[in-house]
């Protein structure tokens, strides 16, 4: 198995809408209404959005490959792109998604070992994320990657409003 991690650029943003969409959707989809979802993936994933996103200095979006086949995908950000205030000293792991015939491969580990990479070329000490509550696969995932529980925030996804666990992890000096 050949991984290959690029980093997107505003010619893909088509592609990153429809992985985007597709593996949100695989992920979450069973869980809320279908409208409630599609009101997410047409708020969050729309194109504009998508390229703000893209083309804030702040943030960066990568594919991962697994055989010149797309996998997954990892989106980072520092600074003021960060999802929620923390100090400077953070980076977030704001998605990390991998398409369904490709999980249980690692491949959450591989994105995640280069999010780690990125955060230390940023010279950031700590990583963060948020987690809804009861993606427990997630939870599990993010706990043997040593990530732990700081606070919660609320995640509103159309009429539904869920809460999200916010992990992070300290990184070795």
């Amino acid at each position: 198995m050949k991984t290959i991690i690029k980093k997107c650029t505003v010619n893909d943003l088509e592609t990153l809408q429809k992985l985007s969409t597709e593996t949100y959707l695989d992920t979450f989809g069973q869980y809320n209404t279908a409208e409630n979802s599609q009101a997410y993936v047409h708020d969050a994933y729309n194109l504009d959005i998508l390229k703000r996103e893209m083309t804030n200095k702040n943030s960066e979006f990568y594919f991962l490959f697994v055989d010149q086949k797309l996998a997954g995908y990892l989106k980072v950000n520092i600074l003021d792109a960060q999802s929620e205030p923390l100090d400077d000293s953070f980076m977030e792991v704001q998605r990390i998604y991998i398409r369904v015939p490709f999980k249980r491969l690692g491949l959450g580990k591989v994105l995640m070992d280069f999010a780690i990479e990125r955060a230390k070329a940023f010279k950031k000490p700590h990583i963060w994320l948020g987690v809804w509550e009861k993606n427990y696969p997630a939870l599990k995932f993010y706990k043997s990657m040593g990530f732990e529980r700081y606070s919660s925030h609320k995640f509103v996804m159309g009429t539904s409003t869920q809460t999200d666990y916010i992990l992070k992890k300290e990184l070795e000096k």
